[in-house]
Formats: C-alpha cells, structure tokens, sequence
C-alpha cells in the first residue's frame, strides 16, 4: 500500500501496539513524536519513518501531515502536570487546523467513554472535549469512546493489577461502584485498525467496550479470582484524591500524575449507552472480561514484554506490566562469540563466576522446599532449549546472541535472567537482566527483603562475566 498513516502519541502504549499491526497490513507508518530515542527499543524502529515535533507546536506538523492519507490521534497530556486540559485543547485544536491544508483525509481518535450528562472528572471530559475539536475540523474524523483498556502496559490495567497482587485487603472510595465495560486491547486494535477501511465511519462517534458490564470494584475482584488471590475491598467515603493518587504512585508503576487522572475518571459510568458500532463494524465481537484478562495472564513472560523500559542507561530498574526489571549493560572489548561464550559456561561443575558458594545455598534451601535445587547441567559442553543448568531451564538462546534462563525454584512468582551481547564499535555491548513476575504480597515480600542479596549478586556475576570475557578475549590473541 502506499498509504501514509500517521500516528501521534507513538510513544504511549496504544501507538506501541498499533504500529506493528499498521505494519503488518503493509501500510507506510510515520511515527509524530516529541523524542525519537525512546522508538529505538522497538523491533520495528527501522520500519517506520519519524517526524519529530509537539502537537503543541503547530508548525512542527507541516512535515508530519505531508502526503498522509490517514492519522491516528493517540495523544494526552495527563503527565504534563495541572491544567493539562488546556494543553490537551490546545493540541486538538493545532492538529485540525493543520489537518485542514494538507493531504489528510480522515482522523481516527480513541478517546474515552464517558456520558456528559453525568458527573464525571477533568479527564474524561478533556477526551470528550478534544473529540469535539477534532471532529469540528474540516477533516472527517472517527472517535472511538473506550472503557477501561485491558492489558499488559494499560494504565488502568496496571494499576488494578499491582494493587490486587499486594493487598489483601483494599480500601477504597465508593466511586469503585460506578459501571464500566472493560475492552481488551486487541478489540481497541480491531476497531481503529477497521476503522481505516470503513468509509461508513467517517465522521462517527462510536462507544466501545467488552461484553461484560460490571463495576470497577467488581473487575478488580475478578482480576483477584483469575488470579488465584483471595480479596476483599472495603468502601470509605471521603479519601482524598491525591493522596489515592500518591499511593498509586508509589505501590504501581502508574506515575501520580496520570493516576489522579484517572482515578478521577472514574467519577461516572464508562459503559455503552448508544448502539450502532455493530452495524458499522459488524466482524468485531468484543471478549469477555474473563478472556482478556486471562489473555493478559497467559503473556506474563519476558519475551512477551513491550521493551519501553529499555533506556540504554548502564543500570536501569523498573517495576512494568507485572514484572520487577533490573537490567545492567556494559560495553566490552571483546568479541560476542567469546562473552557469550563465557555465559553459556556457567553452573554445572564449572559453578558460577560469583559467590559460587551462594548459588549453591540458594539450591539446597529450594531442596529443602520441594523445588529441584542443583540439578547440574544437562551437557557440560554445551547448550540448547530446555536444557537444565542447576535450578534453572534454558527457555530461550540464539547461539553467540542471546541466552535466557527460566527459574525452577519453589518461589511466590517466576524468575528469569537473560544475557544478550550485540556487536558495538567497541567490541560488544553485553546486557544482563533479571526479571520477577511477582504472585501476591508473598511475592512483593519476597522480592523487596531479597532485594540486597539480588544487588550483590547480580551486580557481582556481570562484574565477573566481563571480566572473564575480557581474559578469554586475550587469550585468542
């Protein structure tokens, strides 16, 4: 195709998942953003082109808007602080007028569902506000109103997610019984994605949500089932907004910012009042509650993870879409063959390259514990797929690229570490990671007081492989 669509707010999560769709329909995508470095992570970086600029900055979208035949309109200001809603307006109100002058022919916007004639927040009347701008302009524009997105990178999600994994016991405001219809993501990708070869929703304002009707309240607690966890919310009239919204700053990895926002978006219903979308799009039938989320769950996995949290900083530690990150990288002279060589060397009889005796404790604390302790490795001289290396199984390797290892120890969540080594200037650019999947507060508890013992350990073994790479590097030569 020789379309140009353009999308704004690649950066956020919905822009992050719809480009590789757009992609895959063999669309030319143009990504509007304010920092291009933060695209890099993305497989499909290389695949797009970038036009860097502020919606706030309206000569800044004379270049983006050029030969577009279509742009997705993903953008908020909820991070920007008070009175984001004037910028909000502002940033609607600068792209319909250039939308105006150039090649555009439809606007699709995703906003959220809200009824006017309720009481809702500032946040949903700005979504419902920069639907009116956009569709005011002279190019048609579809807006899609979305109950609470479910998935893994999902604001609202991940907020209900870590709350309901640590606390038995939730106090919270009587605003969690108002109704929403929670939509999984790939159903918000099927709509937008539809909404490109549908002439008949030109124009449109279309309510989305699942099949399911139930409260916020209520999908928390269900979250809770799905999840094997025993939970109960208790309702206190009264609890101040911004100190719900610093809470979930703190216990989530949802910045204050956005959580006030959003907590306060909950002020009204977010259910479907107006019928029509099936008659426009008729193929999309979105999922139950129940399957969205157990969607979710079944992608609690490192190689189902968006890659936003990496910033290419030496160290980075990050709490996102259901997992604790830390993440170490360093550039080596060395070659790839001979870091990865030195990782995939590790445990068995050759032990590991650091507190050696540690590694060993932890396996006999896990004997103990019915898990499988040391179990050796399954070839000393070699590795592949699901190989044993002592407590852990070889999920995932690309010989002299990649090695990922899955935890098999009796813990309250999962575990992986992951080495990657990508050829540099310098020699290689070796990557360590940890990643914990958390199950409960048992899980939080487990990681939180283990927390020194993970900074020594892990720091020690990437000291300790860079070391050893650099010595196997002057041997070869």
């Amino acid at each position: 195709m020789e379309q140009i669509i353009l999308v704004t707010g690649a950066t956020g999560y919905i822009g992050n998942c719809l480009i590789p769709r757009l992609l895959e329909k063999g669309y030319r995508v143009r990504a509007f953003v304010r920092e291009p470095e933060k695209l890099q992570a993305h497989a499909w970086s290389e695949q797009v082109e970038v036009a860097r600029g502020d919606l706030l900055d309206a000569n800044s979208l004379v270049s983006a808007l050029e030969n577009v035949t279509a742009a997705f309109y993903l953008v908020h200001n909820m991070s920007s602080g008070r009175h984001y809603e004037a910028r909000e307006a502002a940033s609607a109100c600068n792209f319909a007028s250039m939308a105006a002058g150039s090649s555009l022919r439809q606007i699709i916007y995703l906003g959220g569902l809200a009824h006017p004639d309720e009481r809702i927040g500032a946040h949903m009347r700005s979504r419902l506000q920069t639907g009116e701008i956009l569709r005011s302009g002279r190019v048609p524009a579809t807006e899609f109103r979305a109950s609470l997105i479910i998935g893994s990178g999902s604001f609202s999600f991940e907020m209900i997610r870590w709350l309901i994994e640590q606390f038995p016991l939730l106090v919270g405001p009587p605003l969690l019984k108002n109704l929403a219809q929670p939509i999984a993501v790939q159903d918000v990708l099927a709509y937008l994605l539809a909404a490109l070869e549908t002439p008949a929703s030109l124009g449109g304002i279309y309510e989305i949500g699942g099949s399911d009707t139930l409260s916020y309240a209520d999908a928390m607690l269900s979250y809770a089932r799905l999840r094997g966890l025993k939970r109960r919310i208790l309702f206190l009239p009264w609890i101040p907004m911004n100190l719900m919204a610093k809470l979930a700053g703190w216990l989530t990895p949802v910045p204050a910012l956005i959580a006030r926002p959003l907590i306060g978006g909950m002020r009204g219903s977010s259910n479907v009042h107006t019928a029509g979308v099936e008659k426009v799009f008729p193929d999309i039938h979105p999922q139950p509650f129940r399957e969205a989320v157990l969607q979710v769950l079944g992608q609690l996995a490192p190689s189902r993870l968006d890659p936003v949290w990496r910033n290419g900083a030496p160290l980075c530690r990050v709490r996102t879409q259901g997992f604790f990150i830390e993440n170490r990288q360093v550039r080596l002279d060395a070659s790839p063959d001979a870091v990865y060589q030195v990782v995939a060397g590790m445990g068995g009889k050759k032990g590991w390259l650091f507190l050696d005796r540690l590694w060993r404790l932890r396996g006999q604390i896990d004997k103990l514990a019915g898990g499988p302790g040391m179990r050796g490795r399954s070839s000393e001289t070699s590795l592949s797929e699901n190989d044993i290396v002592d407590y852990y199984r070889v999920e995932s390797l690309e010989s002299g690229r990649m090695l990922r290892l899955k935890a098999e120890v009796k813990a309250p969540g999962q575990g992986w570490m992951e080495w990657r080594t990508l050829p540099s200037k310098e020699g290689t650019l070796l990557s360590q990671t940890a990643f914990f999947a958390p199950k409960g507060m048992p899980g939080f508890a487990y990681w939180v007081v283990l927390w020194p013992v993970h900074v020594l350990v892990f720091a020690g073994l990437f000291r300790a492989i860079a070391r050893q790479a650099g010595r196997l590097k002057n041997v070869k030569t």
